[in-house]
């Protein structure tokens, strides 16, 4: 739907003109991205000693950094750490106690060996290393002694394990375990095994959990409020020959005064990724794009958006929330101006662009390309100017929702981090839609682009010069209709830009307005006024009305793309009628008189208009128009147009004629259907009775 004609005065870009615009792109984005990165006059540093006094040239206020540091370091450090238990450490020590126990068991069971071996194979078979007390407790109390061993160790284990045990309470809390062994008044051995089995599975169960812990450390510092300092207009900031300190370049910062040493790096990587992004782009542009890529006028809207986009960007991230930023604008204007999938390319762009001035945010960058890709999707709907507020509605929504998934993501407090970053969001997209309603018509004019929006008024039947053709030319005006029923349809076939056909269909002839009776179409019931003049003069009567509309057309202000209709659809065709009715008169013709001026069609979207009008003209008059001879009728004339050569420049193909062929003789079919024809009914004249209509 949005491919544009070609205009006379548009064509391929030069090379050369492609490099300067887009060595012009590059030079404006380093601009935008890299002045922060460019010297400054004062280049007083930390421990110099200042050449002299150095007043404040206006009153600003900034943030004590080293004083706010402090106080956000002194916050965190006031955060208790966050411990977290860890789960089936207490299973898994019963889990072991029952293997060790199970060991003990069969080594029990085994005969025919000596306490040295039993004492050995203990050892390899035992989970919990046993030391010889407890080894010798295991393999000489009874069986109730050891069940009694292994309760009272899994009980105690529970117990503490269940409490929490701090890597740093281990030694203390083991300890305790033995203590509490020892109030169990236990026999001996039994006493000494449950203690062995205690201290072999305690373990620490209870670690920092460190992302929690840093969240709320992050959270404490947040809240921090800055500490601002005020210098106020010719202030001193900094004596002649006062040592600097932190303090003094803090402030001559603020005043925009000195800044950090010039680092050739960062510039010159920021430079790299706006070089390539440049070509890149421009190889989409080429690649996928040619019909934008092939007029200079809309490449410099895309470039225009881009770099204004990121410029204003630029000069509102230290100044607002950068939430609120309107950088789908850009995108959503060339959705409107040029195409919604350059635009969504457009997106991912702008959005990587602003991530990089903002010092790399990607999270800015991501809502940018989330809300910008809504916008462009939004642009479909949209048939009033108005309508853009809507696209801009679904972008705040989208940027609200984008908004409050990433604060959700860092667990940041619904009031006020969340809620003021979702208002902010979706407040973005009210100015995208007072800014894309703004300055639309402004763009359309400068840069002379149709937008669908801009078509769709042309449309309607009451714009003025197309009510005075219907007053004035009624007959042009139902014929201009029928064309645009036909080229729209085939416009539609191949792929054309089928509501730009319909509207330049419709305007095509308005120069018949001026001499509406010296053409066919509007001389019912009027005496042909060829009939009195000569060939030469009828035809130059008729040559006028392509500058009678052209001059309609401006005074109407009707952009350059439908006004290129008019001249267009009739090419360098011959007016064969007056040129035939001179030959036969035997006067001395100049062949040139009786045609028309051009250009030929520079666009499919002509040269469709250019055939409706003159397969319309000619079924019209077909005496008996069946199917087959309209069809006929139909190749024939786009046969003539080929031979002419009318169609040599524009884009149309061998398939696209012949699906144009097809088109139009459906169409015409079922305009020319054969009706029923019905026997005249006997009146009735002595009652007076009336004739019935026949249902069609």
């Amino acid at each position: 739907m949005w491919p544009r004609l070609r205009h006379p005065w548009t064509g391929a870009l030069a090379p050369s003109r492609k490099v300067a615009i887009g060595a012009a792109t590059l030079v404006a984005l380093t601009l935008v991205s890299g002045v922060q990165y460019l010297p400054v006059r004062l280049q007083l540093r930390e421990g110099q000693v200042s050449p002299r006094d150095v007043p404040a040239p206006r009153t600003v206020e900034f943030v004590d950094r080293a004083r706010t540091e402090a106080l956000r370091r002194a916050a965190a450090e006031s955060i208790q750490p966050v411990y977290r238990q860890s789960a089936g450490e207490t299973a898994h020590a019963h889990e072991v106690i029952g293997q060790t126990v199970a060991a003990i068991e069969r080594v029990r069971r085994v005969s025919g060996l000596s306490y040295a071996e039993r004492r050995a194979l203990l050892s390899r078979e035992s989970p919990i290393p046993l030391d010889d007390p407890a080894a010798l407790a295991a393999l000489t109390v009874d069986a109730a002694a050891l069940m009694l061993a292994r309760t009272t160790a899994e009980r105690l284990v529970a117990t503490v394990m269940d409490a929490g045990i701090k890597p740093e309470d281990l030694p203390k809390v083991q300890m305790q375990a033995r203590v509490s062994i020892r109030a169990l008044q236990l026999a001996g051995r039994p006493m000494t095994l449950a203690s062995a089995l205690v201290l072999g599975v305690l373990t620490p169960n209870v670690t920092v959990d460190v992302a929690e812990t840093q969240r709320l450390h992050r959270r404490a510092m947040e809240g921090v409020e800055p500490v601002t300092t005020r210098i106020l207009r010719g202030e001193i900031v900094v004596r002649r020959g006062e040592v600097v300190t932190e303090v003094h370049v803090q402030k001559l910062a603020a005043l925009g005064l000195v800044r950090a040493p010039f680092s050739w790096q960062r510039p010159l990587g920021v430079a790299l990724i706006l070089v390539l992004m440049v070509v890149v782009s421009f190889a989409y542009l080429r690649q996928y794009q040619p019909e934008i890529w092939a007029e200079d006028r809309l490449l410099m809207v895309w470039s225009l958006a881009v770099v204004l986009t990121l410029g204003l960007a630029r000069a509102l991230l230290t100044r607002v929330n950068p939430y609120v930023i309107p950088t789908a604008a850009g995108t959503v204007l060339i959705a409107v101006l040029l195409r919604p999938r350059l635009a969504l390319y457009t997106a991912a762009v702008i959005s990587m662009l602003v991530a990089t001035v903002a010092g790399g945010d990607v999270r800015l960058g991501l809502v940018t390309f989330i809300g910008s890709s809504v916008g462009v999707y939004a642009i479909k709907r949209i048939v009033h100017r108005t309508d853009l507020m809507l696209a801009g509605a679904w972008v705040g929504g989208a940027n609200a929702v984008s908004v409050l998934a990433l604060n959700l993501m860092d667990q940041l407090p619904w009031y006020p981090d969340i809620a003021t970053d979702a208002i902010y969001g979706s407040v973005n997209g009210v100015i995208v839609g007072i800014i894309a309603i703004g300055t639309l018509p402004y763009l359309e004019q400068l840069f002379g682009l149709v937008t669908p929006l801009k078509l769709l008024e042309l449309s309607n039947p009451s714009h003025p010069l197309l009510r005075r053709l219907q007053v004035e030319a009624a007959g042009t005006y139902h014929h201009s209709l029928i064309v645009a029923n036909l080229a729209e349809a085939a416009a539609e076939a191949i792929g054309a830009d089928s509501l730009l056909v319909r509207v330049g269909a419709y305007y095509h002839d308005v120069g018949k307005i001026r001499r509406p009776v010296f053409f066919v179409e509007n001389q019912a019931g009027v005496e042909n006024p060829h009939d009195k003049m000569a060939p030469s003069l009828s035809a130059l009567t008729v040559l006028s009305h392509v500058r009678d509309g052209l001059e309609l057309a401006r005074e109407y202000g009707l952009p350059s793309a439908v006004a290129g209709f008019i001249p267009q659809h009739h090419g360098t065709n011959l007016i064969t009628y007056f040129y035939h009715q001179a030959l036969q008169r035997g006067d001395a013709v100049n062949e040139d008189v009786f045609r028309y001026e051009g250009p030929k069609p520079q666009s499919r979207e002509a040269a469709v208009v250019m055939l409706a009008d003159a397969v319309e003209g000619a079924t019209r008059a077909l005496p008996r128009p069946t199917p087959d001879r309209i069809e006929q009728t139909v190749r024939r004339i786009i046969r003539e147009k080929l031979d002419d050569g009318q169609l040599n420049e524009c884009p149309l193909t061998f398939r696209d004629l012949d699906v144009i062929a097809r088109t139009f003789t459906r169409l015409l079919a079922t305009m020319f259907h054969p009706r029923i024809e019905y026997p005249e009914l006997e009146r009735d004249l002595r009652a007076g009775q009336r004739d019935r209509a026949p249902v069609r």
